[in-house]
């Protein structure tokens, strides 16, 4: 479970920046309440370049994959996505990603984040305007879920097509959890 510390007033994004918070903690800005998450296990790290490979290849170099890097969503929010897509241009590597930016989101579900992967974000994607992912670990296998920007979501297994900016992207679950999880 993630750990939320509260402030006695809700934290802003200029707080949150002004913190001096070691880079290799995932520290998140949710509801202006400073959520910290646990590390990531291996699976869930290759996972994530697995997706972002699949990701780079089919959307060429007009697009960054981004893992695990800050977006901030609006004045007392900064969610820190496992995956996520934006536009090459305009690149400065110097500024924090804005929601406007971001074309995918995607999270990673493991034990220490359910709620906030699940529920959470979701919601703050979907308010911010920006589609997104969530995948699922299940025994061997990975699922997806897409999460459009209105209606339900739908989930996946095996081989998918999603689109991203228009684009179509392959993704081969079947394929990522052989790397990630073992035969």
């Amino acid at each position: 479970m993630n750990s939320i510390m509260y402030a006695s007033e809700p934290l802003t994004t200029k707080e949150f920046f002004a913190l001096d918070v070691d880079e290799k903690l995932k520290v998140e800005l949710i509801g202006g309440a400073l959520s910290v998450g646990p590390s990531s296990k291996v699976w869930h790290g290759i996972v994530s370049l697995k997706l972002r490979d699949a990701l780079g290849a089919a959307l060429g170099p007009d697009f960054i994959v981004y893992l695990g890097l800050d977006v901030i969503v609006d004045e007392e929010n900064v969610p820190r996505p496992d995956v996520f897509v934006v536009r090459s241009s305009p690149y400065d590597p110097d500024r924090v990603t804005e929601a406007a930016e971001v074309l995918l989101a995607v999270e990673i579900t493991s034990p220490g984040s359910k709620t906030n992967d699940r529920r959470i974000k979701p919601a703050l994607y979907r308010d911010a305007g920006i589609p997104s992912w969530r995948i699922e670990r299940s025994g061997k296998r990975l699922l997806l879920v897409e999460i459009p920007l209105s209606g339900e979501e739908k989930t996946h297994l095996g081989q998918v097509a999603l689109k991203v900016a228009d684009i179509d992207v392959p993704i081969d679950l079947d394929t990522i959890a052989r790397y990630a999880l073992g035969e």
